[in-house]
């Protein structure tokens, strides 16, 4: 299945879209192809670039569907950049059209998604030609472009085969019908909110709450209204709810998963005192168009990141790529009908990443247990060694979070002549609450072994995330 067939089959008068938006499957229909129509007069075809710059709104699901229905590629950017961080995109990728919600500066021809939209309904555009007969479910469909948090942005070939794969995949362990609202709170262009929050939901024929604030007191209103059924949040949004809000609110979700980025087991545990409901967490990147495994509600093991999903093959290798025993810590490969076709014009960096086999190489470290439950541990590229001893910034993180005071952290490596690396910790203090680094020293010194005690504690008022959540330690390691 292609990605624009996906809502072909839902009853047209069924609610699409509530919140800042409310349309039906019938608009979506109907819109689609006005703006196909459009965007085909305007020299869209097939093979074409078309970059995708917007807040979420419904709107960015009419352009993404509409382009792709013409055989071109869609290209989301993260609308959190800067018009010359949107122009090195655009020009990586060969963009010939950029649709915007903003006004931006940039290399290609620039058309507002307000104009567009205007256009496509007053307009007498003459009828698109058909999707192309000559492409296939394994031709790209998206370049999605990597957060940059290691080096210059890569864009992600992902084919019309990763994306629905990926859906149905997830589906098969959280189940959606016509009868759940999904709370759709992530950005739209980030993979995660696009496959879970998107095309997992349409192409169930459920209804979607679409909200642009991360404002607790407005998701937790938002819930209340519209009877979201399940919502995808990332930690900071747990974190922040676990501290406020009635239980009684959240009777409606059935679902709260998270991903984009690790859920330390506090945040986690005193979302369950407080609301009495778990919190399923997922695993997955970019290159996995993205959700490789959520933590199944049947039968929930706190600390993991759940079994791969179905179709989706994992394993765990050592340094010198031989298969670890259960238990052991290796780097995590993924293969399956999810893993993208590569990175556009980078084929040694794809070569680094994607065996002839298939195999994805994730870049993190984990291991499994005896029932292929998949256990995170870090990133490779964030691990320490100082002193030949390897120290997981994860487990010392972990551990900072167990203490009361401190609302927000990030364990680093930093250069050292003598040790190799030393331990630095950055921490956000929670309001109320004074920076104490003997305090928190003395916590550490209860609870881990000397070696892995931050060499230097540095108090931060926040911490520097994207627009997912996620610390950007490559920003700390800069600074």
């Amino acid at each position: 299945m292609f990605v624009h067939q996906i809502y072909q089959s839902t009853d047209p008068s069924h609610p699409l879209f509530l919140g800042e938006a409310n349309a039906t499957y019938g608009d979506l229909r109907e819109s689609v192809h006005l703006y196909r129509n459009t965007l085909a007069a305007k020299g869209v075809k097939k093979g074409d670039r078309v970059g995708l710059y917007s807040a979420n709104r419904a709107e960015f699901i009419y352009v993404y569907m509409a382009v792709v229905s013409l055989g071109a590629v869609i290209v989301p950017i993260n609308n959190y950049l800067v018009s010359k961080e949107v122009s090195f995109i655009v020009s990586d990728a060969g963009i010939r059209l950029l649709i915007a919600d903003v006004p931006l500066e940039s290399p290609a021809e620039l058309m507002s998604i307000q104009q567009l939209d205007q256009r496509a309904r007053t307009a007498s555009d003459p009828e698109a030609s058909p999707f192309p007969d000559d492409l296939t479910e394994d031709d790209v469909c998206s370049f999605v472009y990597t957060s940059g948090t290691t080096g210059s942005p890569k864009g992600a070939m992902l084919t019309h085969r990763n994306l629905t794969g990926n859906a149905d995949q997830f589906n098969a362990v959280l189940p959606q019908t016509e009868e759940d609202n999904i709370l759709c709170i992530l950005p739209m262009f980030h993979c995660y909110g696009w496959t879970t929050s998107i095309m997992n939901p349409i192409s169930r024929g459920c209804s979607i709450t679409v909200l642009r604030t991360k404002s607790p007191t407005e998701i937790v209103n938002a819930i209340i209204r519209y009877h979201v059924t399940v919502a995808f949040m990332v930690p900071p949004m747990y974190h922040l709810l676990a501290r406020r809000g009635d239980p009684a609110n959240m009777n409606s979700v059935r679902f709260f998963v998270s991903g984009g980025a690790c859920l330390p087991q506090p945040v986690a545990q005193a979302f369950i005192e407080r609301y009495h409901r778990p919190v399923l967490e997922g695993y997955g990147l970019t290159e996995a168009s993205p959700v490789v495994s959520v933590l199944p509600p049947h039968h929930i093991k706190y600390l993991s990141v759940g079994p791969a999903l179905p179709g989706i093959q994992v394993k765990v290798l050592s340094e010198d790529h031989t298969v670890c025993e259960p238990g052991v810590v290796g780097e995590l490969y993924v293969k399956g009908v999810n893993v993208m076709k590569g990175y556009w014009h980078k084929p040694e960096e794809t070569e680094n990443v994607l065996s002839a086999g298939g195999w994805l190489r994730t870049g993190d470290l984990a291991y499994l247990d005896d029932e292929n439950y998949i256990y995170i541990v870090d990133r490779v590229k964030d691990l320490i060694i100082m002193n030949g001893e390897n120290i997981y910034p994860g487990e010392v993180e972990s551990c900072l979070y167990e203490m009361n005071e401190i609302s927000e952290c990030a364990v680093i490596g930093h250069p050292d002549p003598l040790r190799g690396q030393a331990i630095w910790a950055y921490v956000v203090m929670k309001d109320g609450f004074d920076f104490n680094e003997d305090k928190i020293r003395r916590y550490l010194m209860k609870n881990l072994a000397a070696y892995k005690i931050p060499r230097r504690f540095i108090p931060m008022d926040a911490l520097p995330k994207n627009p997912t959540g996620k610390i950007l330690k490559r920003v700390l390691r800069n600074d």
